[in-house]
């Protein structure tokens, strides 16, 4: 279990997440270091349930989709639920399409210590960069749209749901911040000035 416990703590549930966006612009991983260091100065996990932060090749500026959930679950978790739903449920992987509020409902007692999501949110970087160039409006739309779609996760593990008014409240909320203290955003990520 203490392997586990390490594995777990050192791989999911942090803010570092494998981007797949960097390659699109380099400068997209100032805007994942921006949303980091948001997160610590609200005192909020934005990220901690984002494992991939992956390309959007059309339409919107972002997507999060639960059908791409996955669950990073513990041995005593994972008993309990093949316990209450059956083995099936394990073997069919369906456990991750299933918010945590829900799983909690059935199973009261359950350590959700030992749930962890590991989801992937999309962003369609070259659609922003097209649309505001090479500039710091991009890195900071780059990272606004990551808040936005983390949001949507966050609302779906806590409430079995989501819409627009959450994550729309946090972008709002993430640009006011962004603009309150650039100049300590620059002194912390000086290449975000471009």
């Amino acid at each position: 279990m203490a392997g586990f416990r390490h594995w777990l703590e050192n791989t999911v549930g942090t803010d570092e997440v494998q981007s797949k966006i960097d390659h699109l612009y380099n400068k997209a991983k100032y805007a994942i270091k921006l949303v980091q260091l948001y997160g610590r100065a609200i005192n909020q996990k934005i990220l901690n349930n984002i494992s991939t932060i992956a390309p959007l090749n059309s339409g919107v500026y972002g997507l999060y989709t639960s059908a791409e959930n996955k669950k990073v679950i513990g041995s005593a978790v994972a008993n309990k639920v093949k316990f209450k739903f059956g083995q099936n449920v394990m073997q069919q992987n369906a456990l991750n399409k299933v918010p945590n509020a829900v799983i909690k409902q059935y199973i009261p007692d359950i350590d959700e210590r030992q749930i962890v999501p590991s989801d992937v949110i999309h962003v369609n970087v070259q659609r922003i960069v097209r649309e505001l160039g090479d500039t710091k409006e991009a890195v900071v739309e780059i990272a606004s749209t990551i808040v936005h779609e983390a949001t949507h996760e966050i609302e779906f593990q806590t409430t079995g749901k989501t819409s627009e008014i959450g994550p729309k409240a946090a972008e709002k909320s993430f640009h006011d911040w962004v603009q309150k203290n650039w100049n300590m955003i620059v002194s912390k990520i000086p290449q975000i000035n471009l």
